[in-house]
């Protein structure tokens, strides 16, 4: 097995065992207690998101130089069925992701297909909608790179001015925060917590979070606002009774998570976000790990060693 071959599998491999560990220590956590706590779709996020991106961040600065600086270069040597099984598993988490994301791809160009021409109108000043003429009551941001708000004539119709500005408002808190990009991510976040109920029970987690979170800056403490987002809420979620769902992975639409909830919270008329639950901490433990292992090279050397010859 040549130098080349081995440099990949092994930080494939490394890639593969410590996104597996993370995942179920994040899983291990979630159902532990963490699903109970109070966290702002950020920290979900990060969360969500840990596992792979700790598992990359290992692999590239510590286990990738260790490799390179102790291992000769014109060595070759035959690499054990852990190595690759553990660098099979990599690829196919990775591919898996891939996988994921392109049928969300292709599934939101399809739904935005099928709804045919749109009529673009400008709602409030400098933001723009495209109103679309199809019977399903729809209200929503759709795209990662470049979204756009798409809303059904049968909204228009049923909401006031004041009710449908309100509701075009909560979408463009969505695209100031980039939450159809954050939903990209974690339908591609390559590990095996998207395998297990914890993974999908922090998507969900995560979508209602940034719903909560997109009324309140929609509306912040304004009395008016929020009473009329509640209303326009209900008014949508109304018009969709009886109607068969088909959300594709990469559209945030206004009335389908916890609409009740989301109407309480705004005629609760106090701001509902979350506090910070310090998960974000998570993301300078990733960069102080790859400082710390640098005096272990030779250490964690001698592991990629073990484990390549492991079951030869």
């Amino acid at each position: 097995m040549s130098f080349g071959v081995t440099l990949c599998l092994v930080v494939m491999a490394a890639y593969g065992l410590t996104s597996l560990l993370l995942a179920v220590f994040v899983a291990i956590l979630w159902v532990g207690g963490l699903d109970r706590a109070r966290l702002k779709s950020n920290e979900l996020l990060a969360l969500r998101l840990f596992p792979a991106g700790a598992a990359a961040v290992l692999a590239v600065t510590v286990v990738l130089p260790a490799f390179l600086i102790y291992e000769p270069a014109h060595e070759l040597e035959e690499g054990g069925p852990l190595l690759v099984g553990l660098a099979m598993v990599a690829l196919l988490v990775v591919g898996d992701g891939i996988r994921r994301g392109w049928r969300a791809r292709v599934s939101t160009w399809t739904l935005s297909r099928d709804w045919g021409p749109a009529e673009r109108r400008t709602v409030t000043a400098g933001q723009n909608v495209d109103v679309v003429d199809v019977p399903q009551p729809i209200v929503a941001v759709v795209g990662a790179w470049r979204p756009r708000i798409i809303a059904s004539q049968c909204v228009v119709t049923a909401c006031t001015t004041n009710e449908f500005r309100q509701v075009i408002a909560h979408e463009a808190a969505h695209i100031a925060t980039r939450d159809n990009l954050k939903l990209l991510l974690l339908v591609l976040s390559p590990d095996m917590l998207a395998w297990l109920p914890p993974g999908a029970a922090l998507a969900a987690r995560w979508r209602a979070a940034a719903e909560l979170e997109a009324d309140e800056r929609a509306t912040g403490s304004d009395r008016h606002k929020r009473v009329a987002l509640a209303s326009a809420l209900i008014k949508v979620a109304r018009l969709g009774t009886g109607m068969g769902r088909r959300r594709p992975a990469l559209i945030m639409p206004i009335a389908e998570d916890d609409v009740d909830g989301r109407v309480r919270q705004l005629l609760s008329l106090s701001p509902g976000l979350a506090r910070a639950a310090g998960v974000w901490g998570l993301v300078p433990c990733m960069l102080l790990v790859s400082m710390i292992g640098v005096p272990f090279y030779g250490l964690v050397h001698q592991l990629i060693e073990t484990l390549v010859a492991f079951g030869r």
